[in-house]
Formats: C-alpha cells, structure tokens, sequence
C-alpha cells in the first residue's frame, strides 16, 4: 500500500521537488502536492490519504485549512518550514501526532544579527544621511571635527539562547575579534568553541553585565516569556545594544520602550514583534493610529536609536530552500521508521475542542 505526504504552501509548491527527491529511493512513498489554489476538493483528497503533511505559513493562515489537516485521519506527522514553537500546545493536537520543525535559516539570522552590529558600532545610515547633505563630518552620536565610530574588535558579545542560530553568530563573531558568552537552557559541561564561558539562565544578570551587545536567539516559552524586563535592563551598560531575532514577548514591551525612549540602553534592532498583520500582503495601516502599521503599542517607529524590520531576518533565498531541505531530511528519517531528529512536539488531544489557529 501507498503511503503518502502531502506537500500545501507556495513554498512547499516551489521547493517540493526536494521532498521528491529525498525519499525517491524509498520503496512505498508518494509525495502529492497541492497546487495552492482554491480546489477545496484536491485538498481534502490528499488529506484523506496523507500519512505526513508539509503545511506552509500561507496555508495555514487561510482560513479552514489548519482545522482540515488536523482532521486528517492517517496523519502521523506534520512539518513546519520555520523554528519557532511557540503556538505549540501539545493538548491542542490529536493525540500522538508529531511536529517537526525546520532549520536552514541559521546562516541568514547570524548574518542579519552581525549586520545590526556593524551598523550600530560603524554608523553607515548616518555618515550617508551627512554626505547626502553636504557635511563632510558627522552630527552623529560624536561631533565634528572629532567624529569617530566605534568598531568590534574586542567588544563583548553576549548570547541569550545557544543552538544554530547563536551558533551561527558566533562564528562571524569571532570573525571580528569579538569576545563571546552566551547563557542556555541547560547546563554544558564544556565551554563550546568560540566562547568565553556559558551558563544556564541563571546566569543572565552576568552576561547582561558584561555585554557590550546582547543578541536574542531563545525559544519562547514560559521561562523565556518576559525575561528581558525592567530589573533585566538596569543590569546593562548605558552603552549597551540589543538585538532581538527570538520573539516580541521574550523582553517586556513596555520596559523595551521605556529603556530606548529614556536612553537607558545605547540602542536596539528589532526583528520581532508583539502585534503582527494578518498577512503580509494585508499590512493594514495601524487601526489604533490611522498611520502605517506598527508591530506594537508603543510608538517604536518615533524613536531614533532603534533599528526597526518587519520578521525577516530568516527570509532569505537561501533560507527557504534551507529550510525545506531540513524538513526533507525529517520525512526521510521517519520514511525509514526512525523518529525525526527535529521533533519538537507530540500532541496530547487533551484541549482538541479547544483547538485554535496558531
């Protein structure tokens, strides 16, 4: 008998071959995928028969659709072209299905994480903006003639979160001379390459006192939810930077803003967000503004020691190919009966009736 996964997104539509081809050798597989258009018809065929599912962003977000694939009656496992777990609340799924997660998008994030670096410390939007108007020195943060921008070489980074993508940072990090620390979920008993010392959360007040920058690449989940608050800014350097890949509500919102408006910390980039539009195609102008769509209720956007980008440090050409070559390597794992290595979740069907789109 045919077994067979079921590939939905226009992601899963471009890069399905990958999927075919991961598991061609594998006698008694089919891959189907949907053509991304609205024959309700062609999804529920294929869902009736799949045994593994590929759900993209896209199609989970159209109505219907998530609530159809969880009723799906072979469905053993579902993969998610993406890293984060947060809407994962095991009782909301049947019970025994299994989530695997994505990677591949660690190189994009580290890159956009060095990137935020390099222009805080080297100020390129700045010196541009003064060339633009005629000042051939800065009216940045040091005034002419004396103008100077900082530089990497030395400074301390410190790392909230240490799998791929911290990983990742730390390799270019250590491109440039930075001195790395990093505090994690659970206790190491050696220090990995490229860094100075690691510890478990614990130690957070440490790496938040000896960091010149502080990059965020944790899960959100209760331990993590409001863990940069307050108490957590007053422990950094005045001179601090912050970047934020994880999630929005890993730090306070209201103390974010308050530590940027009142220049308790140098600055910030943001990628993350607590307020998100529906889609991406429908980015609405804020309702509570009437002005361009804010990712919170603070006005960020009025404030000028803040690097503002809408979630995309991880959408790269590269990174989407990345991540479906990494669910390809999980449906292959489970193709030859072994259980994923990038599985994140088995749902429990305890609050099914309390199902809600994630």
């Amino acid at each position: 008998m045919t077994r067979h996964i079921a590939v939905f997104g226009k992601m899963g539509l471009k890069f399905g071959h990958l999927i075919e081809a991961a598991i061609n050798d594998i006698a008694g597989w089919q891959v189907d995928i949907w053509p991304c258009d609205d024959d309700l018809a062609a999804r529920d065929t294929m869902l009736k028969t799949c045994e593994a599912a590929i759900m993209g962003p896209d199609f989970i977000l159209t109505p219907g659709n998530f609530a159809a694939l969880m009723a799906a009656p072979n469905l053993k496992l579902v993969a998610q072209p993406w890293v984060g777990t947060d809407w994962l609340d095991p009782g909301f799924l049947p019970k025994g299905l299994m989530v695997c997660n994505a990677g591949g998008h660690a190189a994009s994030m580290a890159e956009h994480v060095m990137a935020s670096i390099l222009e805080h410390a080297i100020e390129l939007r700045a010196q541009h903006a003064d060339m633009l108007g005629g000042r051939w020195y800065r009216s940045g943060r040091n005034s002419a003639p004396d103008a100077r921008h900082g530089h990497l070489n030395g400074k301390t980074l410190g790392l909230v979160g240490f799998g791929e993508i911290a990983r990742a940072v730390v390799r270019r990090a250590n491109a440039f001379n930075m001195n790395c620390c990093a505090v994690a979920r659970s206790a190491r008993e050696q220090t990995p390459d490229g860094l100075d010392w690691i510890g478990t959360q614990a130690e957070l007040p440490r790496l938040l006192n000896e960091s010149d920058y502080i990059a965020l690449t944790c899960d959100l989940n209760a331990e993590t939810e409001g863990m940069i608050d307050a108490d957590a800014f007053a422990l950094m350097k005045p001179t601090a930077y912050l970047i934020n890949v994880a999630r929005g509500e890993v730090i306070v919102e209201e103390a974010l803003y308050t530590a940027l408006k009142e220049r308790r910390i140098d600055g910030a980039a943001l990628d993350t967000w607590y307020r998100y539009p529906g889609t991406v195609e429908n980015a609405e102008p804020d309702p509570d503004r009437g002005g361009p769509f804010q990712g919170s209720q603070y006005d960020f956007n009025a404030l000028d020691n803040v690097l503002l980008t809408p979630h995309s440090s991880a959408h790269t050409f590269d990174a989407d190919e990345g991540r479906y070559v990494s669910i390809a390597k999980s449906l292959r794992e489970y193709a030859q009966g072994q259980t994923p290595k990038r599985l994140v979740a088995t749902g429990t069907g305890e609050n099914l009736g309390d199902f809600r789109l994630p």
